[in-house]
């Protein structure tokens, strides 16, 4: 506005006429009523009489039915003389305007997801919206605004009304022109919704890794976590995929971070914990933890979050490229986008030592177990029809199986090239085949991948991604020296099962059902500390996890209340036999070709040393 007031009336006029084709918002964050934030958008000049206003319905990286439009109240549209146009719902996500030759803009107000009373389509936190006057906005652009159908590709210009003590933490450019007022601006709205915005009082840190300047926003409901801390865990992370990519494919990388505290509440109390990847972004929603417990749930969701800087921003279909917020036409390739970015994430931590051989193999055993409770499908094609309700109850097995044939594909390829090449390497040529402006064909990948490596790797998708067979665990696994079997005898430390209650008023714990621990305690016991620590609202998921899942045969110290007496006592896990299924263990027989490939396949690359 200052830079204009300097020119000329005529060049004025032409500055004005080309804004209009673009689209001007105003969100009000200063003045919340009833957890609703006011929405003004000043729209572009249309041609058409009639035009439709498009809030998304899916949108990228989360493949459900969100339906934002139901989150939108008080639906107006005006000229240029303030006359109100009439307008019409469709649906819930299609706001239709008449007389829309004669519309400059659009009023309504917005709630927030994560609070709202839970009905059959709940959105998960990380793709939802957040509303805490004076404390915390997160916006994720598709729960706030859309766009005027045909008109997506315009450049969006949004002025944020805010508190003075909340930043913004987000990937776009900011210009700050007060403490009150920020304007953010994106080419068009794909980038705007691929770009989400944190407010909240700083919390930040950051650091760079080769050419890269990573950020890090922390919110933090109680202050238990603090960005420094995320900082420091996250560092080793962005170096180790710094040599896994042999340097970083973007310039800047954002993580914006919730942490709300662990007991149950407004927001936590439907959704989940998680993270939505971005291009240069990604933003997380987290229970409050510390320690060791803080550090490996961070680098498991973070490792996998910002891998996708790999797939889908460097490589990615048309179908996201051209992403149809209102009638999407999904991808059939969620095995790449997810599963091989989620082997990826775990192969990464093994070959930096960031996570142990042994911790390896047991998450793919445990993607094995958890993988066999779904049902033998294409996956291609139940990622093209991810969002239909037979389907959409599979999606989390694009995180099991969909990581299991990256594990296999990646064995295939290193014994089909003499270890020389896997599927990092297929990744990162296809990376520079494409990159993140040009876009391949759905129904051509799968041919281009073969004619990159070798003819034989087309049975394997032939079988197990577009067919529906059973991945080959045993005939893959020989392969690198792994002895499988898909049921063996084993033992399990374990404390028992017991259930607990909880006394709001007087706020403790107690037994409420004793079941079949091996502590001794009864019903009505009060539980009152473990390992020297009162229970409480906040930490007692943190203090029943080493009850629950026993890492060792470390003793654990319990002290309760029975009968008015306090009781301190030392246990010791119990071995109970167990039938333990999808069991992969190192064969100790071996051939030294099956352990080069394993290593080839598991350690770092000499070159990358």
């Amino acid at each position: 506005m200052k830079r204009i007031s300097l020119l000329s009336p005529l060049l004025l006029l032409s500055s004005f006429a080309v804004a209009q084709q673009a689209y001007n918002v105003s969100l009000d964050l200063k003045n919340v009523t009833d957890d609703k934030v006011k929405v003004v958008v000043h729209t572009p000049e249309v041609k058409e009489d009639r035009i439709t206003y498009i809030i998304p319905s899916v949108i990228p990286g989360s493949y459900s039915k969100k339906d934002y439009g139901r989150f939108i109240s008080k639906f107006r549209a005006y000229d240029a003389k303030g006359r109100k146009l009439k307008t019409s719902q469709q649906g819930k996500n299609l706001f239709v305007i008449e007389k829309a030759k004669k519309l400059a803009r659009l009023e309504y107000l917005v709630d927030d997801t994560w609070d709202v009373a839970k009905d059959d389509n709940y959105i998960f936190q990380p793709g939802g919206t957040n509303i805490e006057a004076n404390s915390n906005f997160v916006i994720n652009h598709f729960g706030f605004y859309g766009y005027l159908e045909g008109y997506k590709m315009l450049p969006y210009t949004l002025n944020v009304q805010k508190p003075p003590h909340l930043l913004a933490a987000t990937s776009l450019p900011v210009t700050r022109q007060s403490p009150e007022q920020d304007v953010v601006q994106a080419a068009d709205f794909v980038r705007l919704a691929d770009a989400p915005i944190m407010y909240s009082r700083p919390d930040t840190a950051s650091f760079r890794t080769g050419n890269t300047t990573v950020s890090v926003a922390v919110h933090s409901e109680t202050g238990l976590v603090r960005a420094d801390s995320i900082s420091e865990m996250i560092q080793p992370l962005a170096t180790a995929l710094t040599s896994f990519f042999g340097g970083m494919p973007v310039d800047r990388y954002q993580f914006i971070m919730y942490f709300p505290k662990m007991s149950e509440s407004a927001v936590t109390k439907y959704g989940g914990f998680g993270a939505l990847e971005h291009s240069y972004s990604s933003m997380y929603f987290l229970p409050e933890q510390t320690g060791d417990d803080l550090r490996s749930m961070v680098l498991d969701v973070a490792s996998h979050e910002f891998l996708h800087i790999l797939t889908p921003l460097n490589v990615h279909s048309e179908e996201i490229e051209y992403f149809d917020f209102k009638d999407p036409k999904l991808s059939q390739h969620l095995w790449l986008y997810e599963g091989v970015t989620e082997y990826f994430s775990h192969l990464v931590q093994l070959q930096e030592g960031l996570k142990t051989y042994e911790a390896f193999r047991e998450e793919m055993m445990d993607k094995m177990r958890r993988a066999s409770e779904y049902k033998e499908v294409s996956f291609t094609e139940m990622s093209r029809r991810i969002i239909e309700p037979e389907y959409q109850e599979m999606y989390s097995n694009v995180y099991l199986k969909g990581a299991l044939i990256g594990f296999l594909l990646d064995i295939r390829l290193k014994e089909l090239s003499n270890g020389q090449s896997g599927l990092r390497e297929l990744m990162l040529d296809l990376s520079k085949q494409y990159g993140p402006n040009k876009p391949f064909k759905d129904e051509e990948l799968i041919d281009v991948i073969v004619a990159r490596t070798h003819p034989e790797i087309r049975q394997f998708f032939d079988d197990h991604v577009i067919g529906s067979k059973p991945l080959p665990y045993e005939e893959y696994y020989s392969k690198i020296g792994w002895d499988y079997a898909d049921q063996k005898q084993g033992t399990k430390l374990t404390f028992g099962e017991f259930r607990l209650g909880y006394e709001k008023d007087r706020k403790f714990y107690w037994i409420a059902e004793p079941m079949n621990n091996t502590f001794g305690l009864e019903k009505y016991d009060i539980l009152y500390a473990v390992n020297g620590e009162p229970l409480t609202e906040e930490n007692i998921y943190q203090l029943i996890k080493p009850l629950i899942e026993v890492n060792g045969k470390d003793t654990v110290e319990l002290a309760y209340v029975r009968k008015d007496q306090l009781h301190r006592e030392r246990f010791t896990p119990a071995e109970e036999p167990v039938e333990l299924k999808f069991v992969v263990e190192d064969d100790p027989k071996a051939l030294p070709s099956q352990q080069q490939l394993r290593q080839q396949l598991l350690q770092k690359s000499p070159q990358d040393l």
